[in-house]
């Protein structure tokens, strides 16, 4: 076909995505140009309501603190904070703000196995044990890759205690793996669902073996360089760096009043990457990582995952455990280190999509993609268990003012 028979909004369409992409891969440090809500189908007044609600979360100790963030179209359209990041030191929360991300960090795990798998370094199929001798038991040694990117290995427990006065017996990353395959599953690996940390601290371990370095690094060199991801760290930065002063405390309740448990003048529990955990990251930072899920593995110009890739991390691999009643009562799965909405056995709630895949974290915060409306959110509290997060999602979805982009 010639150029002079492409219908122009194809062509137009096909240009704007190229400009689009080309603008991102010459401009890192400002990958989300800047737009009103209406100019990419949501409501100003809608999102400023959704960001009065996390106020008023704060007020009545809900929340210590709140940021944000949406993204529609690659454009970013609202970003905005409540509260504070330190009470105690009359620090409020701020837009740039780096905070623990907790369970955030599996995606980029699940991501770093899928690369090394495109690699030709490992396979989903292999066994643990092809990487970790101590897997190499008859206890452990049925337990696949796969089978630690769904949480279905049976692997449970913990290997560290974050309370004050606990932390973890092990050394390093590979010690704890080490303890995790000699100790074994506590059901036979690929029956039943179980979200393991130890599982995904496991992966980390059988990454650093295939990949010949260590986990962190290899997310480091992977994704977080090549995303421009530069206020991002697998592990609280030193003292001498600056982002250090960035850093956010993080609160639970203990007899219903918020207690602040951490923060940067305290050592983490754990002394190294645990690859369950372990993520401090800015909201911003994070958008770049899930632009580029959406943008099925294309970080501008540059390729860092291939869409097979990312048709795989976003399918329900769950379901394969589940009975056919099961499967019928849930339009969410775990997929490969996301969870992941599908109507393949029943239709998916309003207002959420099929093909709509997120993350959270257990220091309340969400990363959240919904595909088919080219819409990012990410919401981040450092207040343990408030549970507000889908609610804060379900409220921005509220300020859409048209059906698709």
């Amino acid at each position: 076909m010639r150029p002079s028979s492409v219908p122009s909004r194809l062509l137009t369409a096909a240009v704007f995505l190229a400009t689009a992409a080309a603008a991102r891969a010459q401009a890192t440090d400002n990958p989300f140009p800047r737009a009103r809500p209406e100019d990419v189908g949501m409501s100003t007044a809608k999102l400023r309501e959704t960001m009065d609600s996390v106020r008023s979360w704060v007020q009545r100790e809900t929340i210590r603190g709140g940021i944000l963030i949406v993204i529609r179209n690659g454009r970013l359209v609202f970003h905005d904070t409540a509260g504070w990041n330190d009470m105690e030191r009359g620090l409020r929360m701020q837009p740039d703000q780096v905070v623990t991300m907790r369970s955030m960090t599996k995606p980029l795990v699940g991501a770093a196995a899928l690369m090394l798998m495109q690699d030709g370094k490992l396979k989903l199929d292999d066994r643990v044990a092809k990487y970790l001798p101590s897997f190499d038991n008859p206890k452990s040694r049925e337990i696949t890759i796969s089978q630690l990117l769904t949480h279905t290995s049976g692997i449970r427990g913990e290997i560290y205690n974050d309370q004050v006065g606990f932390g973890t017996p092990f050394r390093n990353l590979r010690e704890a793996a080490d303890s995790v395959g000699k100790l074994g599953p506590e059901t036979k690996p690929g029956t039943a669902y179980w979200y393991s940390d130890p599982g995904t601290s496991t992966l980390g371990a059988v990454i650093a073996v295939a990949s010949g370095m260590s986990c962190e690094d290899f997310i480091q060199r992977r994704l977080l360089d090549p995303l421009g991801m530069h206020d991002s760290f697998l592990m609280p930065p030193s003292a001498s760096n600056p982002r250090r002063a960035r850093l956010s405390a993080t609160y639970h309740k203990v007899d219903g009043k918020w207690v602040r448990y951490w923060d940067p003048t305290i050592p983490p529990a754990v002394p190294f990457f645990r690859a369950s955990g372990g993520l401090y990251a800015s909201g911003l930072d994070y958008a770049r990582f899930l632009q580029m899920m959406l943008d099925n593995g294309r970080w501008g110009s540059r390729r860092l995952l291939d869409s097979a890739s990312v048709a795989l991390a976003l399918q329900p691999h769950q379901a394969a455990v589940l009975t056919p009643e099961e499967q019928k009562a849930r339009d969410s799965f775990y997929g490969y280190t996301w969870t992941v909405f599908t109507d393949k056995y029943r239709p998916v709630r309003a207002p959420f999509s099929a093909g709509t895949f997120q993350h959270s974290g257990s220091d309340g915060t969400q990363g959240w993609v919904d595909p088919s409306k080219k819409l990012i959110i990410v919401y981040l509290t450092q207040s343990r268990g408030a549970a507000t997060s889908r609610r804060a999602v379900n409220m921005v979805y509220d300020a859409i003012t048209d059906s698709r982009p």
